[in-house]
């Protein structure tokens, strides 16, 4: 069973949002460079050629940046969600919230917490504004914790 950790859930996947943009950066740099000298050599096609390709490039980057971005944006305001749920948990269990780890990414009624005082699982209400921690006892527990 994977839990993730505290840190885990706050820091979010924002290095490989950076390398893309990076990406989309440099490919638009380049489209650039070839355009303008497409239009100084008109007679010259392999810049023309270029210009398509990297213009194609860098549309296909653009459209994936665009959904990763919103998949980011989704993850993210889950994993806020959880944040509060964990420094909730935290609060009532009187730990750090940097102790605990939780077993899911988006917000469910099957979740269960890792801390140093055992493992809970966490109910909620039908509103989801309210949890109860209930403490549990696993089987033969095989724990992975992603930092």
């Amino acid at each position: 069973m994977t839990f993730y950790s505290y840190d885990y859930l706050k820091g979010g996947q924002v290095n490989w949002a950076i390398i893309k943009i990076v990406l989309v950066s440099v490919l638009a740099l380049a489209f650039l460079v070839f355009i303008i000298k497409y239009s100084r050599n008109k007679w010259d096609l392999k810049y023309r050629d270029l210009s398509i390709i990297l213009g194609t490039l860098l549309l296909l980057a653009a459209a994936i940046q665009y959904s990763d971005y919103t998949n980011l944006r989704t993850a993210s305001v889950q994993s806020g969600q959880l944040s509060v749920v964990i420094e909730k948990s935290a609060k009532k269990l009187d730990i750090s919230p940097h102790s605990i780890a939780i077993n899911d990414t988006s917000r469910n009624n099957d979740m269960l917490i890792k801390t140093p005082k055992g493992y809970y699982s966490l109910v909620f209400n039908s509103s989801g504004s309210e949890f109860l921690l209930v403490k549990v006892d696993l089987y033969q527990p095989d724990i992975t914790v992603i930092q």
